[in-house]
């Protein structure tokens, strides 16, 4: 096997991956029934009739935010909150940072957060929860807010950083 294809299995091997993280995501919000009942949650695609509102002016061009998991009031039909998923941090912690100050900088008014199950401890380690390392330093003040969710409950809180499936909940419910 030459060396395109393997990168090509490993790139489609990730794909598939985190495709699998942002159905985790949908499906641990759509569980709880006041969120269920109150929101449509899913990717643009599926909950959003304009996806207009997620593109990010530059001059004469324009780019769509990562936007993986679109949460929508259901009594309005606002768009109220984003989410960008990762598996992992390795290369992508920039690109959730950079799309978190370009929704700031365009002023739109929905929420851009980020959820992980932050299967490399990147963020967060239960054996030395204050360590930062430089992830844990620049997103949770980038983004609106930070979910590691592989955890039950409420596990640790610090300056918009999250640990535990109970605070992410919480944040959707809060929006209602």
């Amino acid at each position: 096997m030459d060396k395109k294809e393997i990168i090509k299995q490993r790139q489609s091997k990730v794909s598939k991956e985190g495709g699998a993280k942002e159905e985790e995501v949908k499906d641990i919000l759509l569980s709880d029934s006041f969120i269920k009942r109150n929101f449509h949650i899913g990717k643009p695609s599926e909950v959003l009739i304009d996806k207009s509102y997620l593109y990010i002016s530059y001059d004469s061009d324009k780019a769509m935010i990562d936007a993986d998991i679109c949460v929508v009031r259901k009594r309005d039909n606002k768009l109220v909150c984003v989410i960008s998923v990762k598996k992992s941090f390795r290369e992508r912690g920039a690109q959730t940072a950079y799309w978190a100050v370009k929704v700031k900088e365009s002023k739109k008014d929905f929420k851009y957060i980020l959820a992980t199950p932050d299967v490399d401890k990147e963020l967060y380690n239960p054996e030395s929860p204050e360590n930062k390392r430089k992830w844990r330093v620049i997103l949770p003040y980038e983004c609106y807010a930070v979910f590691v969710y592989s955890y039950e409950g409420k596990v640790y809180e610090e300056n918009n950083f999250y640990v535990g499936m109970e605070y992410f909940k919480e944040f959707i419910k809060n929006l209602a």
